[in-house]
């Protein structure tokens, strides 16, 4: 792991490996940028990929102060961002989505290209006027985050199990269990993050690189109404189905994903 120092005195932890145009790979939450790591290989030829631990998660330092919220994450990613010195590729997942449209909203000129895997960017539903989509998911986050703040044993399984199907969080190994339990608070402040956004339409209609926002075929009705939100919201975006994926899709269809960030080459 390298280590970038913030303008603040924090570090920001990132790993970085291959050779070609810089390529910023952000990770979901609650999670670390070896979330990618079944992507990375199939990038590194083609792409100087690198994939930071957004602030609080793995090596990196928290936010000065809590409930900083989606724009102080992206602010921390736009310092490495500028100090890569030329425009970079940027792709993210899940809650890294919000944090990579944050930093293309702030910087749009460094910004070479930008994929979206199934974002938590309700916002795009308040946009767009899908109110009941936007109102179904509030209410569950917003138990959900009561709960998880609370330290509940159970309401990172009912998370999971949200976005990725009914029994999920159960089939998953000990290990990761106990990563997502520890981790469920933290998590729960992404969550309120995630429904604080203030993005204007103009800031997404008005990025006109390449542009790919993605969800699965098989994932929760509400990360398809966001994807397509998403695609009305910016003319420049290309809304992709990715058959039989669900929200794991970096895992689950990790040739698919790296197949959609390669394709922000070709403009």
């Amino acid at each position: 792991m390298a280590t970038f120092v913030l303008s603040d005195g924090r570090n920001l932890c990132f790993s970085e490996t291959g050779d070609g145009p810089p390529l910023l790979l952000i990770h979901g939450s609650p999670g670390e940028g070896r979330a990618w790591n079944r992507v990375v290989p199939l990038l590194d030829r083609q792409f100087r990929v690198l994939t930071p631990d957004l602030p609080g998660y793995g090596g990196s330092a928290p936010l000065p102060e809590a409930g900083g919220g989606t724009a102080a994450m992206a602010a921390d990613v736009g310092e490495l961002v500028a100090s890569l010195g030329e425009p970079v590729f940027l792709a993210g997942h899940s809650y890294g989505g919000n944090v990579a449209l944050h930093v293309m909203a702030a910087s749009p000129d460094r910004i070479r290209g930008l994929a979206l895997f199934e974002p938590v960017f309700f916002r795009a539903l308040e946009l767009n006027g899908d109110q009941a989509a936007l109102n179904e998911a509030g209410r569950f986050f917003a138990s959900y985050a009561t709960r998880a703040a609370a330290e509940e044993k159970d309401a990172i399984a009912d998370m999971i199990d949200y976005w990725f199907g009914a029994s999920a969080f159960n089939r998953l190994p000990p290990p990761v269990q106990g990563f997502l339990r520890a981790s469920a608070a933290k998590n729960a402040g992404d969550v309120i993050a995630s429904f604080a956004e203030t993005l204007s339409g103009a800031s997404l209609a008005r990025f006109d690189r390449p542009l790919a926002v993605a969800h699965g075929t098989a994932s929760a009705p509400v990360a398809v109404a966001i994807a397509q939100a998403l695609g009305l919201l910016a003319p420049a975006a290309r809304v992709v189905a990715i058959a039989g994926a669900s929200h794991g899709m970096t895992d689950t269809h990790s040739r698919e994903v790296a197949e959609i960030i390669l394709d922000l080459r070709q403009g």
